[in-house]
């Protein structure tokens, strides 16, 4: 199957890709946890062509979904054609409202079974609610923190999901399930993980640009979303106060129940043996009643 003749709506796989705002120049790039999304569904559709005996691997998805005033610059969708993936779409929306870039990425995944998502975008103040809300709209469960996608010999899938302190969790989603899943932040991380960037992929890939007039009252679940009411934020709480401002030493010695605690500062030995140096530090010791005299 070459790429020209590979139907975009066969591929198992949709990536969400966003444009990224560098915070200090203002340029506009790709975002690096959209990339690490598209570069491990694309490594997850490769091993699964490997598993089942095929030359050529099916490709993931790239969905972009804006107005005409915040749409995707051409540089950055080519930066996103670079991983080696051949074409994007770039949905245009009426209005750029969560409900509308909502409804439009459900119309546009509603055929494609798994859809990878980043947290939260990285062009300003961001919810992170996207990806709650097309699994809402999509009637589709979604798994968060998602660090490594493997397929399996039925056809199924094996999600693998980062948890804190190192921790890993796999779910298995049987040939056929559909699901919304959310990359970790650790993604991006992954030092076996191919983030290619190849000029010849970046200029023969493909940019659609469709129209789309999905709007709110599309789907089967726009009229149960409840309006959103803004209200005031809540104060942070302040920090508790320290229960003690004693020192370490005096704790230590009403610990022990010496009399006195040791004071304040201590004894530096630059002279002498180690010996005098050893029998200094033990009598440190004995005063604190750490240790007892010989005999």
């Amino acid at each position: 199957m070459s790429s020209s003749s590979l139907n975009v709506h066969a591929s198992p796989v949709a990536v969400l890709v966003s444009v990224r705002v560098d915070p200090v120049s203002g340029r506009a790039t790709r975002s690096r946890a959209d990339a690490a999304g598209a570069a491990l569904a694309l490594q997850a559709l490769q091993a699964r062509a490997t598993l089942q005996g095929r030359s050529h691997a099916a490709q993931p998805r790239l969905l972009h979904a804006a107005c005409r005033q915040t749409a995707m610059p051409e540089a950055v969708a080519r930066d996103y054609l670079a991983l080696g993936i051949d074409r994007l779409e770039r949905l245009e929306l009426a209005a750029a409202d969560p409900e509308h870039i909502t409804a439009a990425l459900a119309e546009a995944c509603h055929d494609t079974p798994l859809v990878i998502a980043g947290a939260r975008g990285e062009s300003g103040l961001a919810s992170g609610l996207l990806p709650h809300r097309l699994a809402q709209r999509l009637q589709r469960p979604l798994i968060a923190e998602v660090i490594d996608l493997q397929p399996e010999a039925d056809g199924g899938w094996r999600v693998v999901q980062a948890l804190p302190r190192g921790a890993r969790r796999s779910w298995r989603l049987e040939h056929g399930a559909a699901a919304v899943l959310v990359s970790s932040e650790r993604l991006a991380r992954r030092e076996d993980l191919r983030m290619r960037h190849a000029w010849l992929a970046a200029q023969q890939g493909r940019i659609e640009d469709r129209r789309t007039a999905s709007g709110p009252s599309a789907g089967p679940v726009a009229a149960a979303t409840p309006a959103w009411t803004p209200e005031p934020a809540r104060r942070q709480r302040r920090p508790l106060a320290p229960v003690s401002t004693e020192s370490g030493a005096a704790r230590m010695a009403r610990a022990t129940g010496t009399a006195a605690p040791a004071r304040q500062g201590g004894a530096v030995l630059n002279q002498g043996s180690a010996q005098d140096k050893a029998r200094e530090l033990l009598a440190h010791l004995r005063r604190l009643g750490l240790t007892r005299p010989p005999g």
